[in-house]
């Protein structure tokens, strides 16, 4: 029998069964009897990490970010390939109808926006597992090996976490000349502004490359332009995209008297997806800091259009480095506060 099973593994070009269980982010045990063929993901930064480590093929259905991320042409691809949307981002978006169609072994989800989806997966059997703790980038690490574990792709995965291991690495070298520079992330600005605090991998990050977070809140934080008053940062950082001109104004950030940057579409997506992307992050703090200290005595936030353009020719030599560093050791939000991570 076992002979039979062999040669039935061989001809298929099935893998074979590998049973294991494997601890998702809410700590839970799942049990997988096999290496999935028919994956839904629902985060851009998880289906980078899929595309990182070769499996992107195995992905039947993903968020509409997925399908417009430009990392590795991942959104092209997937939709050359006819990959099902299966709604937006926060779980509130996900259509459970789009997914029991697809029929997956598998569902990505993460822990933070698709929490709300646990009840209605177990109520129809579908075997989900949960990454994006997020609260260090050892978390990321984890989620990275995690994906490699349930793929049979451990190898890959250890490759790709040495390699942005080296250029956070390589980047805190790149921004020794701003060492304990005070930097507050702004990720938001409904209902209050949104900054990313401790025990969280943005701060971790920070902490990584010599600087210093300013917010001294836990987690994902919705404060008053007070509190940020008092903490007294050396200079803003807004990671959101969507966020316009008169919103920042209103939120009071430009009377800080602090130099105010910010960032566009794709330095958000490098600078906030806990995956791959982290491998370019010290680059766009280091542009940041470069464009925002020129002049500390500068006021006036930089408008997205404004703000430095990261496209693809620009990109090559915007994160030379940390691409170097990529393909030679892999081919291939938890910001969910409302919209991507």
């Amino acid at each position: 029998m076992c002979l039979f099973m062999a040669i039935f593994v061989v001809l298929s070009g099935l893998p074979a069964l590998a049973e294991q269980q494997v601890i998702d982010a809410l700590g839970r045990s799942v049990t997988l009897t096999a290496y999935p063929r028919r994956v839904v993901s629902l985060a851009p930064s998880i289906t980078e990490i899929l595309a990182s480590l070769g499996v992107e093929s195995s992905v039947v259905g993903a968020d509409s970010f997925s399908l417009s991320s430009w990392y590795m042409d991942i959104g092209e691809r997937l939709k050359s390939r006819g990959v099902v949307e299966v709604g937006g981002y926060w779980w509130s978006t996900i259509s459970v109808e789009k997914i029991l169609e697809l029929n997956p072994d598998l569902i990505l989800a993460d822990r933070g926006a698709h929490r709300q989806l646990l009840e209605a997966f177990e109520a129809y059997n579908l075997t989900v597992v949960y990454l994006g703790s997020a609260r260090s980038i050892n978390d990321v690490y984890n989620d990275i090996y995690t994906v490699g574990l349930i793929f049979n792709k451990t190898g890959e995965a250890e490759n790709l976490i040495r390699s942005i291991e080296s250029t956070l690495q390589s980047g805190k070298e790149l921004l020794k000349g701003y060492e304990g520079v005070k930097v507050l992330i702004v990720i938001d600005f409904w209902q209050g502004i949104w900054v990313a605090g401790k025990a969280t991998f943005i701060d971790d990050l920070l902490a990584r490359l010599g600087l210093v977070n300013a917010a001294v809140t836990i987690g994902w934080s919705v404060v008053g332009i007070e509190a940020i008053t008092e903490w007294n940062p050396d200079i803003v950082i807004v990671a959101c995209p969507y966020a316009s001109q008169e919103a920042v104004e209103q939120s009071g950030l430009p009377q800080l008297g602090k130099p105010l940057v910010l960032l566009n579409t794709t330095e958000v997506d490098v600078l906030m997806r806990p995956g791959p992307l982290l491998a370019y992050a010290p680059q766009v703090i280091y542009h940041a800091l470069v464009q925002g200290l020129a002049n500390r005595t500068t006021t006036t936030p930089r408008t997205p259009q404004q703000a430095p353009l990261v496209t693809s020719a620009p990109l090559e030599l915007y994160v030379a480095a940390p691409l170097v560093a990529l393909v030679s050791g892999v081919i291939g939000y938890y910001v969910g506060l409302r919209k991507k991570r």
